[in-house]
């Protein structure tokens, strides 16, 4: 379990802002579950979403809030124990989380399945020299990576030797408050950082943030294929009982992410709530964030390709294989 710990630690310091926000890591709230009322008109328990402050967690707020007789519900983990405890200890049946510690936890034979991909790309390569615009420009030049090891670091790595870079561009580590700090005094001036903390960025120094480069865009014109970052997966035991409450569920995500992405209105107030960032951040962030629903098995070809790249350069960041069929609900 520490090669989870480890690696899954790194990954949630650096990918989609998945523990660490502007304001830092808010207080957890606990997995439960409605309990259920006995008498006939008692209401059904409610399915519970096990998630991190990411930002998947949008269209998860506006399904909360749309959804009758309170079923479905939201709670939150900022660590990856806590992740552990919600799968093992049955706190609730769904889980959004990175993709890559998604596979870490199949590999080490955690009971999940891949269930739909929600969130691509939302990663950049920043500046703050106006001058710079290509990464052929960074040469002898440091950039700051939030988590060695993690998604951000592989590709990155995997850019710069595609484009010939590599060893050309110095890497360093650090987390993301910290990189946010040296990076707002001016003692830094690049780095990977995703969304929305980067739209933090650009409120801090007046919009004085360069895209050098945009991940997403990268890996299409690379692949032909969008950049999957954030699942949500299923309790495999649970899935095999509850087939219509996964229909219903899926086809509420599905409606909540094209709902937030036309008119998101006053389910963003909510979400920078639950963030614990201003809604103003989280407003200017939503453009930058590819919000896309696509099921396991439509987006199964590019979670293959996404892990990959991740296993050629760091083995251990998906458990030293990719996931066979099994990983994706619906094989």
């Amino acid at each position: 379990m520490k090669s989870i710990y480890r690696h899954a630690t790194r990954m949630f310091a650096s990918s989609l802002a998945a523990l660490i926000l502007l304001t830092g890591c808010a207080t957890t709230n606990t997995a439960t579950n409605t309990a259920e009322q006995p008498g006939p008109a008692a209401s059904p328990a409610a399915i519970t979403l096990l998630t991190p402050k990411a930002p998947s967690l949008i269209p998860a707020v506006y399904m909360e809030k749309t959804e009758a007789d309170g079923t479905f519900q939201i709670a939150k983990w900022d660590s990856i124990e806590q992740l552990l405890a919600g799968i093992q200890g049955n706190e609730a049946p769904l889980y959004a989380a990175p993709i890559n510690v998604g596979a870490n936890l199949y590999a080490k034979g955690m009971p999940i399945q891949l269930l739909h991909v929600n969130t691509y790309g939302s990663m950049y390569l920043i500046s703050l020299d106006p001058n710079v615009r290509e990464l052929s420009q960074l040469s002898n030049e440091t950039v700051y990576i939030p988590g060695q090891s993690g998604p951000p670091d592989i590709l990155t790595q995997h850019l710069l030797a595609k484009k010939g870079l590599q060893g050309k561009v110095n890497l360093a580590y650090g987390v993301i408050p910290d990189i946010m700090q040296q990076l707002a005094a001016g003692t830094i001036k690049h780095a990977v950082l995703p969304e929305p903390v980067l739209s933090g960025l650009r409120m801090k120094t007046q919009g004085k943030v360069s895209e050098v480069v945009d991940f997403q865009k990268e890996w299409q014109a690379e692949f032909g294929q969008d950049l999957p970052q954030t699942a949500v997966f299923v309790n495999r035991d649970w899935a095999k009982t509850h087939a219509a409450d996964i229909a219903r569920f899926e086809q509420s995500y599905q409606e909540a992410v094209r709902q937030v992405n036309q008119q998101a209105g006053e389910t963003l107030k909510i979400a920078a709530e639950e963030f614990g960032m201003p809604e103003a951040v989280l407003t200017s962030a939503l453009p930058k964030i590819t919000l896309l629903y696509k099921d396991a098995q439509t987006a199964k070809p590019e979670v293959e390709r996404y892990l990959g790249v991740l296993l050629q350069i760091a083995p251990d960041s998906i458990g030293g294989s990719v996931p066979d069929a099994d990983f994706y609900y619906g094989s």
